[in-house]
């Protein structure tokens, strides 16, 4: 927190922060800022309606670009650990010290998450699986293992494997009630979901965050920290490094196309061929940030999702913690009213929910403030 903004620069990649914030700023109000703009341009109402479609969650199978959003923030998060933790372990700080860190960080993380249900002070309402449950036990297991298995290739070999083997399990291994065929209430992930720690499930009779989908998101961070490893290798931002990116990302895509032949893509279940399909994205628009800012120096594209990004964790618990709507409204609702169009009234406050948002973290950024676990 006492670090310069010009020491930040030199430590951190202004495209990682950038593309960090660029993935929290669709899940503050950037969504369906972006939507009502292009109504009030005038833009073909096909268009329009099908970007909405982009905009919302698939029910089961298949993936929209809002499917993307979270296991970008789990690549992301691995991208951090050679940087992060690799980087102490380069020093001489010993091993054990930092996967007592890992771990602390990782539990935190999922105790922060706990926190939206839990000061509710309802047991019915307490939700262990959700988002910040699988990425603190996703980033346990991606960082653990690249802390601890130094070889690239061996790293691999335990991705597949896992990706594997959970395709394998959620298949053949018999569970009571086993059904002929994989179904979001019927399949062993689900099952689990609703036997082994029994807490509010988000759908009811299975949660997207649940139980086992930790080990296959596990992979997803562990792919980042591959990912983060080889950008730490160039000394310098180096084009060649953005390339190579783009090489990973379609072939991941290529695997992950080929693997939803056998296993579809289900971001209910965390499948291999969806884990496989997001990291192909997160490489791409990876390689497009990483280009972009840091090989061609062009950052003031990323000015405004940097602030995002450097306190981003912050910003996702302030959507529970802080009544930004009843904000929005106060400062924003009269002046909406002002219009009889209900499109620039739904802009106007859309935007002022993102403005409101941003103008805090700019401040915090501006100030050096970043709050991290």
């Amino acid at each position: 927190m006492n670090k310069s903004n010009a020491e930040m620069k030199k430590t951190r990649l202004m495209s990682l922060d950038a593309l960090r914030g660029f993935d929290l700023f669709w899940i503050i109000g950037g969504s369906g800022m972006v939507i009502s703009l292009l109504k009030v341009l005038g833009v073909s109402e096909n268009w329009v309606n099908s970007l909405a479609v982009q905009m919302t969650h698939v029910e089961w199978e298949g993936f929209h670009f809002f499917d993307l959003i979270f296991p970008l923030f789990v690549f992301i998060s691995g991208v951090t650990i050679p940087f992060s933790v690799l980087s102490q372990k380069a020093k001489g700080v010993p091993v054990k010290q930092l996967q007592i860190r890992i771990i602390k960080r990782s539990l935190i993380i999922v105790l922060i998450g706990v926190s939206f249900s839990l000061l509710k002070f309802q047991w019915d309402a307490i939700r262990l699986y959700q988002v910040l449950w699988l990425i603190g036990m996703s980033y346990m297991i991606g960082a653990s293992i690249t802390l601890h298995v130094e070889s690239w290739k061996y790293r691999l070999v335990i991705l597949f494997g896992v990706l594997v083997s959970y395709h394998l399990l959620l298949f053949y291994l018999p569970y009571p009630g086993k059904g002929a065929t994989i179904t979001p209430e019927n399949n062993l992930a689900a099952w689990l979901d609703r036997n082994l720690i029994k807490t509010n499930l988000a759908l009811g009779v299975y949660d997207a965050e649940g139980t086992i989908r930790i080990f296959t998101a596990g992979m997803l961070s562990l792919l980042g920290g591959l990912t983060g490893q080889r950008i730490k290798w160039y000394k310098q931002a180096k084009i060649r490094c953005g390339i190579e990116l783009f090489v990973a990302g379609l072939i991941c895509l290529l695997i992950a196309w080929l693997w939803s032949f056998s296993f579809p893509v289900i971001k209910g279940l965390w499948s291999p061929s969806f884990v496989l399909w997001s990291a192909g994205w997160s490489l791409l628009l990876l390689a497009l940030f990483y280009t972009v800012i840091d090989v061609w120096k062009i950052r003031w594209i990323g000015w405004v999702f940097v602030p995002i990004g450097m306190n981003s964790i912050t910003i996702y618990a302030a959507q529970w913690y802080i009544p930004l709507h009843a904000s929005r409204d106060f400062f924003f609702k009269g002046f909406a009213n002002l219009f009889n169009n209900p499109t620039i009234q739904q802009f106007i406050l859309f935007s002022g929910l993102v403005l409101i948002q941003w103008l805090i973290l700019y401040a915090l950024y501006r100030k050096n403030i970043f709050i991290r676990v």
